[in-house]
């Protein structure tokens, strides 16, 4: 970063002492500094850490990594501490279970193409939660300049997500005593979320006012469908991501794939060729499509959509195909064609739910505390062009294909 922000909190020096004593490195020094800019992360605080010290050996050793704690949210009660802790636990258990269920699963059957950091460290202390992780940087791998994904970003994102969701169909039948354990309980959109009305209902009046304002000029049609879709939003998400709803072919979901959870590294051309996945707080087990439409519909343009929707799709699927033939399977079994297409339809609605919560995320650089302000928000969708027609192409897209 151009402008490097020092992050003094004791509790994360606190931390790395006690991590530098168990690989028993002495005098250590610690250089903390933000991770990530404005707009980048809304739930974590994300920190570059420089450790250096003196090894057993007497060596000078000096480490690069990633630190990933709690951050302190005032700004939206969504979010509580028992989500964020939650989220924090979630993640944790993908790098501690779900990644070491997939590896020793496809060993013997073509291996793994790890697209995560690797999990060095963490403490799960309620509240104080953090995770020590491989810093990508070195690798090449950076993040995308836009928020909004064009075609290249797109195909790379779909046929990786291919690739990570068939360790989930493999291992069902390689090993379907491990698979149990992948059968998570959603933690986020729950019963207790569509119930939370006391605490979402502000929030919630004032984000789909303004996909109504988008589309006030629009064929009425769109509205009433939008209308239809939330006089019951919270369980329409909640339907969408039930695991159960799903099977037999729920899978492991990335769960939150949007641009700013990805890592590209690109060609001498600026082409991207390689990717890494990060932010593994909303995994969830459910349809794979949910992975696929929160992509579509949440980071991509209409035009992206109508070129290459169908394309990226094919594109997804014979990825998938070919990991699920790789490890001696047959993937018109596991996971047909034609189920993907009426999972499309099925789930597609989680995209509208998606889009109402995230599109003015997406679509600006704006400071944390800034997200829920209503002055801006209303400000953005009278004068920010942009945002308003992602918010019209994205919910007329929608109801054009039946989603809502």
């Amino acid at each position: 970063m151009a402008d490097e922000k020092i992050v003094s909190d004791e509790r994360l020096h606190d931390y790395l002492r006690a991590y530098a004593k168990s690989i028993k490195l002495l005098a250590p020094k610690f250089h903390i500094t933000e991770g990530t800019n404005i707009g980048d992360n809304y739930v974590s605080l994300v920190c570059r850490v420089t450790i250096e010290g003196v090894a057993e050996d007497g060596e000078d050793k000096k480490t690069g990594l990633i630190l990933k704690t709690t951050r302190t949210l005032d700004t939206s009660e969504a979010l509580s501490s028992s989500n964020v802790t939650n989220m924090f636990q979630r993640e944790m258990f993908f790098y501690k279970e779900v990644l070491p269920i997939f590896k020793e699963t496809l060993k013997d059957r073509g291996g793994i193409i790890d697209r995560f950091p690797i999990l060095y460290n963490a403490s799960d202390e309620s509240g104080k939660e953090i995770l020590m992780l491989e810093n990508l940087s070195p690798q090449g791998f950076v993040m995308a300049k836009s928020k909004i994904l064009d075609y290249p970003h797109l195909s790379l994102a779909l046929r990786c997500l291919g690739e990570f969701h068939a360790y989930s169909f493999i291992t069902r039948v390689a090993n379907p005593t491990s698979f149990e354990k992948l059968k998570m309980e959603e933690h986020m959109f729950n019963k207790r979320f569509a119930g939370n009305t006391n605490n979402t209902e502000k929030y919630l009046k004032m984000v789909i006012e303004l996909v109504f304002k988008a589309l006030a000029n629009e064929d009425k049609h769109y509205s009433e469908r939008y209308q239809r879709f939330v006089e019951n939003i919270l369980q329409n998400i909640c339907d969408a991501v039930d695991g159960k709803a799903a099977e037999p072919y729920a899978v492991v979901n990335h769960g939150d794939a949007w641009t700013n959870n990805m890592l590209f590294k690109y060609d001498e051309e600026n082409n991207p060729y390689d990717l890494r996945f990060v932010d593994l707080q909303l995994c969830r087990y459910a349809s794979p499509v949910l992975d696929l439409v929160y992509i579509l519909f949440c980071c991509c343009t209409q035009e992206t959509r109508s070129k290459y929707f169908d394309q990226v799709i094919h594109e997804y699927y014979e990825t998938l195909s070919r990991s699920i033939e790789r490890a001696g399977y047959d993937p018109d079994v596991l996971f047909p064609y034609e189920v993907l297409s009426e999972h499309l339809t099925k789930f597609g609605k989680y995209a509208a739910g998606m889009a109402t919560f995230t599109m003015h995320i997406f679509t600006g650089n704006v400071e944390i505390k800034d997200t829920y302000d209503s002055d801006i928000l209303q400000e953005r969708i009278e004068n920010d062009s942009f945002y308003r027609s992602m918010l019209i192409g994205t919910f007329k897209d929608l109801v054009d294909r039946n989603y809502i």
